[in-house]
């Protein structure tokens, strides 16, 4: 298209931008310099387009980084959340586990059997345990395989029922066995 074919309004394919004004007689007979004096009068010089499209990228970048920050950080503690309740899920299917295979071994009388003679010091019928304690309280002989040591702990971590009864045998102590002493 030619320059003379264009219509008002579609000068330029900027919007926005106005049209040069007409030249007057006197400056289109004026010789030209090298200077364009329109512009230098002014003391403004257009921007660039570049430099615009330029702008309002980093401005829609700037508002990107704004509204997208919060979602992305919401985002990744999610994830990191979802990281451990898997991790805690995965410990917990481990210790079920775990249990399950201890509940299968009280199942068998044997196993019942041996703990109760390690932990409760239970003996069979006939049978006789012996545990020799110095006037300290320490044991004196190594305990038999199978049975588990008796040391201070045990005295002072016993249960409420162990100090009650050792309490009634030591209230007895100092009382005389025969039925005569009662009777009058």
């Amino acid at each position: 298209m030619a320059a003379g074919a264009r219509g008002p309004g579609r000068d330029s394919s900027r919007p926005g931008t106005k049209r040069p004004a007409a030249r007057s007689r006197q400056s289109a007979s004026a010789p030209r310099s090298g200077a364009r004096p329109a512009r230098a009068a002014s003391g403004r010089r257009q921007t660039p387009p570049h430099l615009w499209r330029l702008g309002g990228l980093l401005v829609l970048l700037g508002f990107l980084a704004l509204f997208l920050t919060p979602t992305l950080r919401g985002y990744l503690d999610q994830r990191a959340a979802i990281s451990k309740a898997e991790q805690q899920i995965a410990s917990e299917q481990a210790d079920i586990e775990s249990i399950e295979s201890e509940l299968q071994l009280w199942e068998d009388d044997d196993y019942v059997e041996q703990q109760a003679r390690e932990r409760l010091r239970f003996v069979r019928p006939g049978e006789v345990a012996f545990t020799v304690l110095d006037d300290t309280g320490e044991q004196l002989t190594e305990p038999l395989e199978g049975m588990t040591p008796v040391t201070q702990d045990v005295h002072t971590n016993r249960p409420w029922f162990g100090q009650v009864w050792e309490s009634v045998v030591t209230a007895n102590e100092g009382l005389p066995e025969s039925d005569d002493a009662e009777r009058p």
